[in-house]
């Protein structure tokens, strides 16, 4: 019962003055190290070539143009310790280090000079470690609790405590439909944290935080990868990623990526097929203007798996449910997720001053679950439970447009980007939910579970709906660096948010005594601001507030619907030291209000949005890369949420359910560089977790826990061989299910997976 429509249907002072001693001599975390050849907008130049007074009157700069994404990734340029940096489709990295996120400012601000968190995961960290899913990549990133690849409907990632928003290629994607967790055309993760009203409309959940998934995109050097992945749970994976320059002048480049995923699970009866497809063309003159077109096209299939029911796992004190168990009947059919879109994309250069980007989306979606599940958690009579089949067919419509202009400028020891834009996304949504309205007794020890089916006495129709969102909004923001020290980002956006909901079932007028059609028109100023002061030119020192709104659809409720609303005020360090150490360390406070919850006039048949909600706690991101061998990665979060406000009075004060007050994730990788054993090399990971609580009202809450990761890898004259092992401890755990209060998921045993690649 996990559905896509759910969801929204119901609804450290001593280690910063450490990091501050090693960093005296570096730069800054997670961004642009000194580039002696590579110049990036807004990086400072080196301090040992004094420049001259600029005049104080306004003039254009006369800046590199930016690197063009379809151009070839040019050499490693070598740095400190024999690192280098390395041009990409999405900008340069060093190793595991990126310089430059066009997600946190949507500019060629160097991240070391944003005042926010930012990180971002180049497609090497997922390389090294042998990510299956982006979501296993997230774990990466402090604060990030990612989607759980067994939850069918589950739609976002946490940002610090909150459910955030996805996106592609900086455009929403509504549902996250289709196949969404495959790797195959990702170039990198960027990581947003906190809300970003200004900059990212639409979608879903932007009030805590983005991920970005940047996609692949043409380079002007022909090659093709064919790869083949396969292991535990019989799992097979082929993939391909082929780049063809189609003339000799390189104007006209064509990508395709592609992959196909079928595997069983340890979970009895469930298997998972999964499949994308993303064709992309790029017409340019090389010269400032290149159209880009992307296509996308991907499938997903999966028995829905509704969790299990915390009496009988957590507390075990009557009876015992195994792990492993399908909470369903084996004949319950497959859910079916599938997504196909087209994005347009113009860049224009006017001159060294002004430069545009329009871009255009329009994707649509299908959903179909056929699912069997509790509505309860209690049982109805000893190891019992009331088990119901239930139904959804969803279709959703997308469209996005963003029309952005920048202009770049110098007023005496100032340099500036100012930017403009205004956005547009629409989401027609159609959907239905059938289901039993009287359920089956079912003991889950003994089984048998009854036979999924759509038919019978108590079968109807819970939901008819025919919805529609749409988020527009001007946005003007202006970044400053003053003698390329002092580095200010200030913006605002005047958003509208309209919301018409439309119930077919009536319900909504038997219980309001009004109209079926609810509708919502709010306009807001979202503000966003942050500065960053370059301490050394190891160690920037940053602090920034910003805003989110979002629309709060399929909201059934006696008052008008409301937007909700956040907003987050951080501060932080960020070092990148001559020597290969990088570093974010970040305190913050983030709060959530018009939070619909039960109502208690109804008996919690509707909802109201009057809860208030709270997160606050302190995030470290490290990067060591002291050498071309050795590659280190470290997170530590410690997230601090609270229920402020709510219906009912004993859940005020309480932890929010599913968010560990603690996570961690060390990472390290040794690659041999000479000798016989060149290409050779080994990697070893651990990730932890405190336990979580599961249901507010509630004690039940879930147990720490750690996995311990290792991967062999080997590559040679364009092959490459990897064996990757997960959770080689086999530890047992649970983590909260995120759509019904008071079930738990299983974590994964111990698996096995091998990779073999051949690049021409």
């Amino acid at each position: 019962m996990s559905f896509v429509s759910v969801r929204p249907f119901r609804t450290a002072v001593s280690s910063v003055a450490l990091l501050i001693a090693l960093g005296a001599t570096g730069a800054l975390a997670q961004q642009a190290a000194p580039l002696p050849e590579l110049r990036v907008e807004g990086q400072r130049a080196a301090p040992a070539r004094p420049q001259a007074r600029r005049p104080t009157r306004v003039q254009p700069r006369a800046v590199a143009p930016r690197p063009a994404a379809v151009a070839t990734p040019a050499p490693a340029v070598p740095l400190v310790g024999g690192r280098a940096i390395e041009k990409t489709t999405a900008g340069p990295v060093r190793g595991y280090q990126a310089i430059t996120s066009l997600s946190a400012t949507k500019t060629d601000l160097p991240i070391q000079n944003t005042p926010q968190s930012v990180m971002v995961l180049p497609r090497k960290v997922l390389e090294d470690q042998g990510a299956q899913t982006i979501s296993e990549a997230l774990t990466n990133v402090s604060g990030v609790l990612p989607l759980n690849p067994l939850t069918f409907g589950q739609l976002n990632p946490k940002i610090r405590g909150f459910a955030a928003e996805r996106v592609v290629d900086g455009l929403p994607n509504y549902y996250d439909a289709g196949a969404r967790d495959l790797t195959v055309n990702v170039e990198r993760l960027e990581v947003l944290k906190g809300p970003q009203g200004v900059l990212f409309s639409g979608g879903a959940n932007a009030t805590s935080g983005v991920v970005n998934t940047v996609s692949k995109l043409p380079t002007a050097t022909r090659f093709a990868e064919f790869g083949l992945t396969g292991g535990s749970f019989r799992t097979i994976s082929p993939y391909f990623d082929i780049n063809q320059p189609l003339n000799k002048d390189g104007t006209v480049l064509f990508r395709m990526t592609g992959q196909y995923e079928h595997a069983h699970s340890f979970i009895d009866v469930l298997t998972r097929q999964n499949f994308t497809l993303n064709p992309t063309l790029v017409l340019t003159n090389n010269s400032g203007t290149t159209l880009t077109l992307q296509g996308h096209y991907s499938k997903r299939e999966q028995q829905d798996y509704s969790g299990l029911p915390t009496i009988g796992t957590l507390d075990r004190s009557a009876f015992s449910i195994r792990r492993h168990l399908f909470p369903g009947s084996p004949d319950v059919p497959r859910t079916k997720s599938d997504l196909a879109s087209l994005t347009a994309k113009l860049d224009h250069e006017f001159n060294s001053t002004w430069s545009s980007s329009t871009v255009l989306r329009v994707g649509q979606s299908k959903y179909y679950e056929p699912s069997q599940g509790l509505t309860s958690n209690t049982p109805s009579a000893g190891s019992s439970f009331d088990v119901y089949n239930i139904k959804i067919d969803q279709t959703t419509k997308e469209i996005s447009f963003n029309e952005t202009l920048k202009a770049r400028f110098d007023t005496g020891p100032a340099k500036h980007t100012a930017l403009f834009a205004v956005d547009y996304n629409r989401v027609t949504d159609n959907g239905k939910m059938f289901g039993d309205f009287v359920g089956t007794p079912t003991n889950y020890l003994t089984g048998p579970f009854p036979a999924y089916s759509e038919t019978g006495p108590f079968w109807g129709t819970y939901i008819d709906a025919r919805n529609r969102y749409s988020v527009m909004g001007a946005t003007a923001q202006v970044q400053s660096s003053l003698y390329d020290r002092f580095h200010l980002v200030a913006g605002g956006r005047l958003a509208r948010i309209q919301v018409s909901d439309n119930d077919l079932t009536g319900t909504r007028a038997f219980l309001t005594g009004g109209s079926n059609l609810a509708k919502t028109d709010t306009t807001k100023f979202l503000p966003r601001i942050g500065a960053a002061f370059d301490v050394t030119k190891s160690i920037t020192l940053f602090a920034g507030y910003s805003e989110g709104m979002r629309p709060v659809p399929y909201l059934l409720s006696l008052a008008p619907m409301k937007p909700e609303l956040s907003k987050q005020a951080e501060a932080g360090i960020k070092l990148n030291t001559d020597f290969g150490l990088s570093a974010t360390l970040a305190a913050f406070e983030v709060r959530r209000k018009n939070v619909p919850v039960a109502d208690p006039a109804t008996f919690g048949f509707t909802s109201i949005q009057s809860s208030e909600q709270r997160s606050r706690g302190f995030e470290a991101d490290v990067i060591y890369q002291p050498n071309a061998n050795w590659s280190f990665l470290a997170n530590y979060a410690y997230t601090d949420t609270e229920v402020k406000k709510d219906t009912t009075a004993a859940n005020v004060g309480q932890p929010l359910p599913g968010v560990p007050r603690n996570t961690g994730r060390l990472w390290a990788n040794y690659l041999v560089t000479s000798g016989v054993a060149k290409g050779l090399s080994f990697g070893a990971g651990v990730y932890a977790a405190s336990g979580q609580m599961v249901e507010l009202g509630r004690t039940w809450r879930t147990q720490a826990y750690a996995t311990i990761d290792a991967k062999i890898a080997y590559e040679y004259d364009n092959w490459k061989f990897s064996i990757v092992g997960k959770n080689l401890t086999n530890t047992k755990y649970f983590t909260r299910y995120e759509y019904f209060a008071g079930r738990v998921v299983p974590g994964a045993p111990t698996s096995v997976y091998a990779t073999i690649s051949k690049k021409f």
